[in-house]
Parts: structure tokens; sequence; C-alpha cells
């Protein structure tokens, strides 16, 4: 493990007092505790305490720490400053380094918790604090009680909590969490029934059937493969025996199941998105990173959302084949795509929320009152009411039935329609036929996309991602990270030149760095 360093020369101590010598070399100074007088067969060790030391750098640069060596200060942080593990999955690359340092919880005051969804849990209670594997170190089944465990609720409790905090669920002192499952590949191990892991039995498999096309048609989501939905998945139908059939393949595959973390700071209302291990959904005989998407959405969209850890284990050289659970470029931008859908969505309904709760001045009998938006609609709609019949369907009749129609008006005799102005829909300009002779100037598709997106605000503008998980290739030359920052960055830039950019910022994760939201 690589641990911060230690400043050779720290310039303070509690007390104020300099405790650095003028060569640089490290002088130890001692002080008996305050209100304690030393008697001279008292030994020194009795009454000494160190001088601190300040870490330079990492995410805990500028702490004072009791120790001068980095192992020691190391086991401090653990034991001191470390109360919850968050785990996503039960595998041994995300689960080892906790197991390892339970050796070191004995000098801990209270129990170190483990929160997680109960199968990760379950599985770790099984299969490693089992007495054979590693030393039942937990409170539960007669164990040491080094660990005590946290099982989350799946998509939050909501019986606790209030307004947007409500349903996460308080991990550690300020920070509250709320956990979704999410899927993880398909297990090794062939078709059957129940297995002694406790997997559910969801699927995962490229082959078991095709794929769509772009959800909507739009050829500009290029990237994107609309998946098959599942309940309370949004997005998507299926054709009845499709589904039926889907669903008895997905009952003879395994899937392992993994989570994605909202996790919420209690003091300023702004969260961050962790996943664990993820496939993309358009692979997955059991796709449910939809689910977190629609969670995420309109937080993102309210600006409480600031960042996204997800993986993206290989670059896009990576064939589906052998994702195994993983994702590559390709399928990070897909499901951000995905996602970048969903805030639109979710932006358009906040302003319309917006437009609907202002409020208007009005009176009546010499009371002045105010009504929202929506209610003053209302009250004017009741008095537009009042129009006959006739002049309704007279007004219907002057406007053209379809967007042909316009053009068509426009070169008939002029005589024969109404002759007041009339302002055309904007869906009346055909960009596939020429209307030159039009006194319309119609703008091909390339550009309006282009102008769109050179107005419209990104809807990933102010979001974060940062990519972790990265697996090295373990080969010569730069590491993969360096080509998948760029290929992520490629599939952005031909995204906005479609005029359907993000607008999200990619980040590499790094040992020891701090990331700020």
């Amino acid at each position: 493990m690589d641990f911060p360093l230690i400043s050779k020369d720290s310039k303070r101590k509690p007390n104020g007092v300099p405790n650095g010598t003028e060569d640089g070399t490290r002088e130890t100074r001692y002080s008996s505790p305050q209100g304690a007088s030393r008697s001279p067969s008292t030994s020194l060790s009795e009454f000494s305490e160190p001088e601190t030391t300040l870490l330079e750098r990492g995410p805990f640069a500028g702490m004072s720490l009791p120790n001068t060596s980095a192992r020691a200060n190391a086991a401090h942080i653990v034991r001191s400053h470390v109360s919850t593990y968050l785990i996503t999955h039960p595998h041994l690359d995300h689960l080892s380094g906790f197991a390892i340092n339970t050796a070191a919880f004995h000098a801990t005051s209270l129990p170190k918790r483990l929160a997680a969804l109960p199968f990760t849990i379950n599985a770790i209670k099984q299969h490693i604090f089992n007495d054979v594997i590693w030393p039942n170190l937990t409170d539960e089944d007669g164990g040491v009680g080094f660990v005590t465990f946290q099982r989350l609720i799946e998509g939050g409790n909501v019986m606790v909590g209030e307004g947007r905090g409500r349903g996460y669920i308080e991990v550690c002192d300020g920070l509250g969490v709320k956990g979704f499952g999410i899927s993880h590949g398909n297990c090794m191990k062939g078709a059957g029934g129940s297995n002694a892991s406790g997997h559910a039995q969801r699927g995962s498999n490229p082959d078991s059937y095709p794929r769509h096309a772009s959800h909507g048609g739009d050829p500009g989501r290029s990237l994107s493969i609309s998946q098959i939905s599942q309940p309370g998945t949004p997005g998507g139908t299926l054709n009845h025996n499709y589904a039926n059939n889907y669903q008895q393949e997905a009952q003879r595959q395994c899937v392992v199941d993994s989570s994605a973390y909202f996790i919420r700071d209690s003091a300023t209302s702004h969260e961050i998105l962790v996943f664990g291990d993820v496939e993309p959904d358009s692979l997955s005989l059991s796709p449910r990173t939809n689910i977190v998407w629609a969670e995420a959405a309109p937080k993102i969209a309210a600006g409480v959302l600031r960042g996204v850890f997800i993986e993206c284990s290989y670059d896009d050289g990576q064939s589906d084949a052998t994702l195994f659970g993983h994702l590559a470029p390709r399928h990070l931008v897909s499901e951000l795509q995905n996602l970048a859908g969903m805030v639109k969505d979710a932006k358009l309904r906040r302003s319309e929320a917006k437009k609907g709760s202002k409020r208007k001045r009005d009176s009546y009998n010499g009371v002045t009152f105010e009504l929202t938006e929506n209610e003053d609609r209302k009250r004017r709609s009741i008095g537009e009411r009042a129009v006959s019949e006739e002049a309704r369907r007279k007004s219907l009749q002057d406007e053209p039935e379809n967007d042909y129609d316009y053009f068509s008006s426009m070169a008939g005799d002029a005589g024969a329609r109404n002759t007041a102005p009339h302002t055309p829909p904007q869906s009346a300009c055909r960009l596939d036929e020429d209307v030159s002779t039009s006194p319309r100037t119609v703008t091909t598709a390339p550009a309006l996309r282009a102008a769109a997106a050179a107005t419209e605000d990104l809807p990933l503008k102010r979001l974060k991602v940062v990519v972790i998980h990265v697996k090295d290739t373990l080969t010569d030359g730069p590491h993969v990270s360096e080509n998948i920052l760029k290929q992520l960055n490629e599939h952005e830039a031909e995204l906005r030149h479609q005029g359907i950019g993000l607008g999200c910022e990619f980040v590499i994760s790094e040992s020891g760095a701090s990331y700020w939201f």
C-alpha cells in the first residue's frame, strides 16, 4: 500500500513551539501533561509525548499525526478517522484491503461499520468471515466484534429523513447513502437453479438477444442501444411473446450483482454517485443502470449532483464478448447519453414547474389577491368559453390542414383564403424538399443541429465524471488510462459535431488524489 509522505521538517506542534533544528535534522521534544508534576523517580516515558507531524499531500494533507513513521500513522488514520466502509460488491479487488486491515481494528473503541446492500453482506459473512478464509471478526454468529454490519435498503428507506434527505440512511456523521442494485455480468457457472452464493437468477449475455436501433430513431444517438425494459426500468416496450422468452432466458442465467451509491452531504445537500463494477444495459439481460440514471437525472438538473464515479475498465479495443461485466468508452458514453436524455426531460419539467409557480396579482371588488399562472390560465379559459362555436369553427378552418398546406396557401389564390396574416408553425418547413421559391428561408438539418448545440445548454454541463477501475494491461507504452481518456473525449467530440454533445468533464482517477464538487 502506498502511504502519503510524512513531513521531514514539520514546523509546528500543538503548543506552537518549533520542533526543527537549523540544519534540518529532526528534533523530538517532550512535554508533561498539563497540571502534572514529575518526580525524579518517574520515568520519562510515563509523561513524555512525541511531537506531531504533518502530511504533505493526499486526501489528509495538513492533518496532524501523532507518529513519525508512515505505517504507524496509517494505522492511526484507519483506527481514528475511518468509521465506515461502503462496499459495492464482494469481489476480492474491492474487499481484500478491508479484510486484511481488520487485524488492526483491535485498538479501536468502537467496531468498524461495513455498510452494503444485503447481498454483499451475506456473501462476506458466508465466504470471508467464516473462520476458514478469515477469522470471524464480526459481531454476528459468535464473532470477535471488530466489525458490525449495516444492511442498506435498496432504493433507500422512505421512513427516515425529511425533504430531499428522505430515504438516505446515515452511514457516518454527516453522510447519508441511498443504494441501488446494478448488474456486473453473468456468472461463469452455467445455467441452473439457485446456487450456493445466493445470486439472484438474472442474466447477462451479449449474444442472448438482438440489438435494437436507437430510441425514437434519432440518427444522432448512434451510440445508443435501446435496452429491454424491466419492471420499474424507464424506457422501451416489448412484444409480449418476446418478453416471455426474454424472462425465460433471464431465469436460466445468473447475474453478478453490484451496487451504485448516492452519497449525500447533509450539511450542503450536495451529492456524488459512486458505481461499483457495472456492465452496459445494452448487453445485459438484467439492465438496471437506467434505474440509477432515473434517480440521478433530476438531481443533476437541480445542480445537486456534481460528480459521478464510474468504471471504465478497458479501452475500445476490448470486444463485447470479453468485457466480463465491465464498460469500455463506447459503452460509457452510450450510458451517459441515456442519462443526458433524462436530464433534458428533468430540466424541462423544472422549467415548466417554475413557470406554473409564478404568481400574478389581481383584484376583485377592491380585494387584492395572487394567482399562480396555472390558476390564472384556468380563470381566463373560463372567460374564453364565451366565444361562439361558429367563430371557433371558423378559426379552425383558417388554419392549414398540414405542413404542406402552408406553402400551397402562399402560392394559391389569396382571395380564396383568409387574408389575415398567418404565422405558420415551426414544423412547417420540409427539410427534404426544395422550397427555394418559398418566402421563408429553410436551414439544413446539420446547420440546425449545430445552431441548437451552440445555443442550448449541454445537458451534463458542470458534471464531473471520474473514471475508476481502469485495468492495467501490464505492457510497455502509455498507460491504458491515457487511451481511455482520449477515446472518451473523441466520442464526446463526435456527439458535439452531431449537435447532441454531453458537456461533462472526464477525469481519470489517481491514487491519493482529492476531488472537490
